[in-house]
């Protein structure tokens, strides 16, 4: 192992053991908030209280604004963003002030019942940490694209004790670049704040849910079962993403002042806190009730699915710092025991059978939205512990990303990233200029400059060989080297990878 990679790997290990320390703390509030809305949600208060809190949510609401205007990178999950940053699209610049940010918005939003997921600000803060090691740490332009990763990976790590998944995620979704070096950089950081989650989350209770196998379906049953539940989980995951993108337009497009549209969502959320206590926030807690409830209303869950598919979007059009995996997860969840009702219903589906497919529908909805499907079933597998699940989640999953496939869903986070960028960016001649380093073989090591042949509309424009530039009109490239490499910025996610392979980062 060189030298160098023994750094980045120290680093990443600095990066999983902050990242820990932020976003442990940061899940324990969220988990404690719980308690905090039982008190807000109460039915015990009397009718003047009511508007007091309202108002109290409604002024937090107006904090929560504030910080994302003064620091609009932590808008929402701050996945797209973390993967711009590796891109070198975005710049973490004040990395401190905006995990702070980021923090104290997640808590806020998230906490008052807002519905928004842990991990997409968990994944930026570990991003931002990555920036400061870096930083700290000296860490070249590869290094910090690596320690990107793995401060990404550690902090959905935490947010879900499942680093294996987390890891997956990066080389599936956010990567999609296929490297030792990715691997092993972000598994380091997501086991170490993996590791620190499982410390202070000790219990649970998904292990609680009833996932055997219903023998007393035939082969037959659960066939056409498995290709009906493929196909109602791609139509919820269609539907999400639908509204996930129209109600982001909506909100940034309306004339209505902030202020009302915060308190609309404010009201909104205080009305089904007030009669669904459990659904607000991410959901987790309801999910986890219905798991050990066999006695519910077809309607009532079917109504209750439909507002938490609504509610959604609706609470991430806001920009409040939250993510969406996991109410997708407890959508998921929610409709898995819909179906199982069904079935029951019909006589087909024992009652004590209806968790089989919850936590199918949990990877299952997960693979038709964010299109990763492997990441899906690791996730759920990790989470639960139920890897009896392994085999029939694998079929499920399978169909649903084939079905999603034919009717051309596209992977929620990478629409969300086009959102972030620049007004007809596809149209546009601006170009941007993006480092590389290159690396031990290289293409481009041991190359001179005129012999070299770069993607249409790049050239480079500057080259840095220990910290001073080099003038020659001829020059060799070596391992160490910095290029600096000018392209058209509609170009550069198409090009990103392929320009890093070449210096073999």
């Amino acid at each position: 192992m060189k030298l160098s990679h023994v750094k980045l790997y120290l680093l990443c290990i600095v990066v999983g053991g902050l990242t820990g320390v932020i976003t442990v703390p940061y899940r324990y509030l969220l988990v404690k908030s719980s308690d905090l809305r039982d008190i807000l949600f109460s039915t015990a208060h009397s009718w003047w209280f009511h508007p007091i809190i309202i108002a109290v949510m409604w002024i937090s609401g107006m904090g929560i604004w504030y910080l994302v205007k003064k620091y609009p990178i932590i808008s929402g999950s701050g996945i797209p963003q973390v993967e711009g940053a590796i891109f070198g699209r975005f710049k973490f610049l004040h990395s401190l002030k905006t995990l702070i940010a980021k923090f104290i918005g997640g808590v806020a939003g998230i906490g008052m019942g807002l519905s928004l997921g842990r991990e997409g600000p968990s994944v930026q803060m570990g991003g931002f940490i990555a920036r400061l090691v870096g930083k700290w740490g000296k860490a070249s332009i590869s290094e910090q694209r690596y320690l990107y990763t793995g401060g990404a990976s550690a902090g959905l790590s935490s947010a879900f004790t499942a680093p294996l998944a987390s890891t997956i995620f990066i080389i599936e979704e956010v990567e999609k670049f296929d490297s030792v070096k990715i691997a092993v950089s972000s598994l380091l950081a997501a086991i170490i704040s993996g590791w620190m989650a499982s410390m202070v989350f000790t219990v649970n209770a998904y292990t609680l849910i009833n996932t055997a196998y219903p023998d007393e379906m035939n082969i037959g049953e659960i066939t056409i079962a498995f290709i009906l539940f493929s196909a109602l989980l791609t139509i919820i995951g269609k539907s999400f993403n639908y509204l996930l993108l129209r109600f982001q337009k909506q909100y940034k497009d309306s004339r209505v002042p902030v202020y009302i549209r915060i308190l609309g969502v404010i009201i909104i959320t205080y009305i089904l806190g007030y009669f669904f206590s459990g659904l607000v926030a991410g959901g987790e807690s309801f999910l986890l009730k219905e798991a050990g409830a066999i006695h519910t209303e077809i309607g009532l869950l079917a109504f209750l699915i439909i507002i938490k598919l609504l509610f959604t979007p609706l609470c991430y059009a806001t920009g409040f710092p939250g993510g969406i995996f996991l109410p997708l997860l407890v959508i998921g969840g929610l409709s898995g025991k819909l179906f199982a009702l069904l079935l029951i219903r019909l006589g087909i589906l024992s009652p004590e059978h209806f968790g089989f497919f919850m936590l199918i529908g949990m990877s299952a909805l997960f693979a038709a939205v964010v299109r990763s499907p492997i990441t899906g079933i690791i996730l759920i597998l990790e989470m639960t512990q139920k890897f009896n699940m392994l085999v029939p989640m694998t079929v499920v999953v399978g169909i649903t990303y084939f079905i999603s496939e034919i009717w051309g869903a596209q992977p929620i986070y990478d629409l969300l990233y086009k959102r972030l960028l620049p007004a007809n960016y596809t149209n546009s001649d601006e170009r941007i200029t993006i480092p590389f380093e290159i690396n031990s073989g290289s293409y481009l090591a041991g190359r001179t400059n005129k012999t070299i042949n770069l993607p249409y509309g790049c050239y480079i424009e500057s080259i840095i060989r220990d910290n001073e530039q080099i003038s020659e009109k001829n020059y060799i490239f070596k391992p160490g080297d910095q290029i600096n490499i000018s392209l058209y910025s509609k170009d550069l996610e198409k090009l990103y990878r392929s320009l890093r392979n070449i210096a073999n980062e």
